[in-house]
């Protein structure tokens, strides 16, 4: 029995899912009832007392959570159906609901910061119709003309007391006045003792080259410029009649006041019968501008008959 009861162990009693109202049996009843076997208790090894083994609760489990798997799939398709419906019946809710919020804080925004009001500006295109402005046609400014530069101007002859000599006033006045005063008088033009030329009083005369003032008169040439300056003026003067204290010759630009301040004087020296020629230039004269050139005694009028000769050229002489 000793032998037996060392080759015979008692397999290890797992647990096993035993269905209700199954009851397991102690294991004294097992050995009853089975005759052919004889169950020895080994004192080394301690009795097994009999156990209900629990149930198994997997199955429920995995039922549960199919359960909640379920539940929330029907949520969720709701909550999509719901939003399919939501998006083709009233919009997109997502947008309209972040507009709103952006519009809420662009509005508290604009309530927080205080901003200035423009004066509104009126256009006033608004007021005419369309046809009005279709048939506006908007003004182009002429192009601004550019005058063409003047000819170059060639230096000219204009004048000369001799050449242009004549029985009539016109390219120039023969004149005559009392010294001091600036009243001139035209001369007449006439044959006398000295010769066929003006005269004023007496002796007192202007002849083609030459002339002769007197105690009681000066004379004048006067010439009218029919071109703005500057033009160039030649005098020459030399004495006939040697002697005497000589006279005075003066140039004045657009006056007959020969007490003003003249722009040519020089004196003729009475037994100075080389004479002189002097040049000078006017640059502001203007057409319609005249010169007057005077002669005068000096201190007294003997041997005051003299050669005089004046030429006018535009821009210079030869």
């Amino acid at each position: 029995m000793a032998d037996l009861s060392e080759q015979t162990s008692v397999p290890e009693v797992e647990e096993a899912t035993v269905e209700q109202p199954l009851i397991s049996e102690p294991v004294e009843n097992l050995s009853d009832s089975t005759p052919d076997l004889t169950f020895v208790q080994s004192s080394e090894t301690p009795p097994i007392s009999p156990s209900v083994t629990p149930t198994n609760r997997r199955p429920l489990f995995y039922v549960g959570i199919g359960l909640v798997i379920l539940l929330l799939a029907g949520i969720v398709g709701s909550i999509f159906m719901y939003a399919v419906y939501a998006f083709f019946l009233t919009g997109d809710p997502i947008e309209d609901t972040v507009v709103t919020e952006v519009e809420a804080i662009v509005t508290e925004e604009a309530v927080d910061t205080p901003v200035p009001t423009a004066t509104p500006t009126v256009d006033p295109s608004v007021e005419r119709s369309l046809n009005q402005q279709v048939r506006e046609v908007p003004t182009v400014a002429p192009a601004p003309v550019v005058p063409s530069p003047p000819p170059a101007v060639r230096p000219q002859l204009l004048a000369n007391s001799s050449i242009d000599f004549s029985s009539s006033q016109g390219t120039w006045d023969y004149l005559w006045t009392f010294p001091g005063s600036n009243t001139w008088e035209p001369m007449v033009y006439e044959s006398r003792d000295y010769g066929t030329c003006w005269y004023g009083t007496d002796y007192v005369r202007i002849c083609q080259e030459s002339g002769h003032p007197g105690n009681s008169a000066d004379i004048a040439w006067r010439w009218i410029s029919p071109v703005p300056g500057p033009i160039e003026i030649l005098i020459r003067a030399e004495k006939i009649d040697v002697g005497g204290d000589g006279v005075i010759i003066s140039v004045f630009n657009n006056t007959l006041d020969v007490s003003t301040e003249p722009v040519f004087s020089r004196i003729l020296m009475g037994d100075d019968d080389n004479g002189f020629a002097n040049r000078f230039i006017i640059e502001t004269l203007q057409p319609n501008d005249f010169l007057l050139f005077v002669m005068q005694k000096n201190e007294d009028v003997t041997f005051d008959h003299s050669d005089f000769e004046v030429t006018i050229c535009q821009i210079s002489c030869p």
